[in-house]
């Protein structure tokens, strides 16, 4: 049995120095090849800047029409004003940031994010696939935390829910989440989702395994201790009726959390549903993946208000290999190349497996007892049940669960081509994501009084689905990230 699944026994976390001196160690080394003037220029500043961005349009993320000519102005680490060119006062000494050809939107947000995971990847000791991150020491966890906690804010997600990652005698999470916050390394604002369980036997390469309402609740303990707004919990179908937690272990888990002050989100796949209707009537806030949504879950995920992140470009069904990551690491120049590079991954697969569109898959990843109780929807059955979910009402969000995929941009985009207006889509991942994860005061749209987490790109995305490559500004608590080197 690996380390991450330790059935019963809770371990104490231990102390995050360590966790930070190493951190300290992998900003060096991803470094080497930055301004080391820029980067320390980025670190989360007290000092209030006052900067004036004028764009050709803003999309403020809350649904209305774009500004065009617009202004937005930042001080410090907030929001000032926003609106029309001819409205607002740009103030004496701004510094002022010309982009009247494109376009800024609020700072993306991924909300099922897994920084440490790279599928397909060998690990450096050799062993492949989710088995490597299973196996891997912390130390070699962090060092792809760092580098995609790097590629993933310049590619414009300003903000990542993590859901599962590390294990609790070495939560390399909580290590990264403080590591961006006092500015040791450049990432998206991390919201600490725990270390993730499911019963002995269950799915998850970083859950934990734990049985019976007694020591779940102890493990929901330990997360509120640490720090954790959110707790997760992994689930698939056993059969029609049942999923792998039973009820009483289901309600004991979340009615805990909830005394603690977290929400609950829960992995949910499988053929029949069963998961999400047990979830559901449990009390979970949130459902991850939420397949298969049926027509009688999504009237229940709008009755019990229950929220939903997606994560439709895992299930599409492609995987990378070493020569993914190997581009990711060693190929790409910026963002550009990498969203690009992600795109064209998604269009060669549905090139040479055409089926994928209209034909649901049997389940193959690795685990051969969720083969019969799990299944790849087609791109048909994932995007019509996501539009009529949203036509219905259920609050959607985005999450890309692995970075390959290139960035939160691609899976935008997938639910335009699905039938989603580009401003829902949009919402998505900006606004509606805010709210799903319980920060939608503070981010998620672009309004005075709220945090300076803004993006642009050089294009229109409202007329131009496949424009996320092109992104250029990237802004984060008023800090400017963009100009730092992608490595």
């Amino acid at each position: 049995m690996d380390k991450n699944q330790k059935t019963h026994n809770i371990i104490p976390v231990k102390n995050a120095l360590a966790g930070l001196k190493f951190l300290v160690f992998c900003t060096f080394m991803f470094t080497l090849t930055s301004s080391f003037p820029v980067f320390t220029a980025h670190a989360e500043g007290k000092t209030e800047i006052v900067t004036a961005i004028i764009a050709g349009q803003i999309i403020d993320g809350r649904g209305g029409k774009p500004i065009k000519d617009g202004v937005i102005i930042l001080r410090g680490r907030m929001i000032e004003a926003i609106g029309p060119k001819s409205k607002i006062s740009i103030p004496d000494g701004a510094i002022i940031i010309n982009a009247t050809g494109e376009t800024i939107l609020p700072g993306l947000i991924d909300t099922h994010g897994h920084l440490s995971l790279r599928y397909g990847a060998g690990g450096l000791k050799g062993v492949s696939g989710l088995n490597a991150q299973e196996q891997a020491p912390g130390a070699e966890q962090m060092l792809y935390m760092v580098r995609d906690a790097r590629a993933s804010l310049l590619s414009g997600v300003t903000t990542m829910r993590m859901v599962s990652e590390g294990s609790l005698d070495d939560p390399v999470d909580l290590y990264i989440r403080a590591g961006i916050k006092k500015g040791i390394v450049p990432g998206p604002r991390i919201i600490y989702g725990g270390t993730g369980i499911t019963p002995t036997g269950g799915h998850g390469s970083s859950a934990i395994w734990v049985d019976g309402p007694w020591n779940a609740i102890k493990k929901v303990r330990r997360d509120a201790l640490d720090g954790a707004e959110w707790f997760k919990i992994l689930l698939i179908d056993l059969s029609p009726t049942e999923t792998m937690y039973t009820d009483e272990e289901l309600k004991a888990i979340i009615t805990e959390a909830h005394r603690w002050g977290m929400k609950v989100t829960v992995h949910c796949t499988g053929r029949w549903g069963s998961s999400i209707r047990k979830a559901i009537l449990a009390g979970a806030d949130n459902i991850e993946h939420a397949r298969p949504m049926t027509k009688e879950i999504i009237k229940m995920l709008v009755k019990y208000d229950v929220s939903v992140s997606l994560t439709p470009l895992v299930y599409v069904g492609f995987r990378p290999d070493d020569s993914t990551w190997n581009y990711l690491d060693n190929v790409a120049t910026g963002p550009a190349d990498w969203i690009e590079y992600g795109r064209k991954h998604y269009f060669r697969f549905m090139k040479d497996h055409p089926e994928v569109r209209t034909e649901d898959r049997p389940y193959e990843d690795g685990e051969s007892h969720r083969a019969k109780r799990d299944f790849f929807p087609s791109n048909k059955t994932q995007q019509g049940q996501a539009l009529a979910a949203f036509k219905a009402g259920v609050k959607i969000s985005l999450g890309l669960d692995t970075l390959y995929y290139g960035g939160i941009g691609n899976a935008i985009e997938y639910l335009i081509e699905g039938g989603f207006k580009p401003m829902d889509a949009i919402r998505a991942a900006t606004a509606v994501a805010a709210e799903n994860i319980g920060y939608g005061d503070r981010i998620g749209t672009l309004e005075p009084g709220k945090y300076a987490d803004l993006i642009s790109l050089r294009a229109d995305p409202l007329n131009d689905r496949w424009s996320w490559h092109k992104v250029h500004l990237v802004y984060k608590n008023g800090v400017r990230y963009d100009t730092l080197s992608w490595k």
